[in-house]
């Protein structure tokens, strides 16, 4: 990348755009006037728009696994109540993010059908996820929150599917509501 292209800058705009239009609605030539880069600059760093897109999903995963990370590492809290306030907190987040939903899960509802690249890295992201969450979740069954028929990946990836079907739903309905998802840990829940 040229040296006058911060490329953290360059993925941090291009997560923004993807994030806001889509992918199929952003052409290279809006991403290189936001950016500053050439056409040429932005072909040399990225190849093409699908390998930026999938930089800047990679990019967002980073972001998301550090947060999830720093949210469940909070001792104050039962693993269940960490769970909660996690799923709270990302669901309200949406109002001030103008309801955009989460970049990976709206780049899997527009490409992951029609991009194998894109569905593949979306659903690695995902998993990441899954493996962050997973010992929160394992720690609540071990409480005795949480019943231990399943095991806590799979346990995991309920609840954060079930997430990105509520989010989805927020999305359209402009919903900044999280006790849908509250009453779905709820009903989970064993004691």
């Amino acid at each position: 990348m040229n040296h006058r292209h911060n490329k953290e800058i360059v993925i941090a705009k291009g997560m923004e755009l993807f994030w806001n239009e889509g992918f199929h609605s952003l052409g290279v030539d809006k991403i290189c006037r936001e950016t500053g880069m050439t056409k040429g600059a932005f072909y040399n760093a990225f190849k093409s728009k699908e390998q930026f897109l999938l930089t800047t999903l990679k990019s967002y995963g980073d972001l998301i696994e550090s947060h999830l990370q720093t949210q469940l590492a909070n001792d104050t809290f039962s693993a269940f109540d960490k769970l909660v306030n996690l799923y709270k907190d990302m669901l309200e987040s949406q109002l001030q993010n103008g309801f955009k939903g989460c970049f990976v899960n709206n780049m899997m509802s527009e490409m992951s059908t029609l991009n194998e690249n894109v569905s593949k890295l979306s659903d690695e992201q995902f998993k990441r996820f899954i493996k962050v969450i997973e010992p929160t979740v394992k720690q609540a069954q071990n409480d005795g929150d949480f019943d231990d028929n399943l095991s806590a990946k799979q346990l995991s990836e309920i609840i954060h599917t079930t997430f990105f079907g509520f989010l989805t739903r927020s999305k359209s309905l402009k919903l900044s509501t999280h006790e849908p998802m509250v009453l779905f840990l709820n009903t989970l829940k064993i004691k």
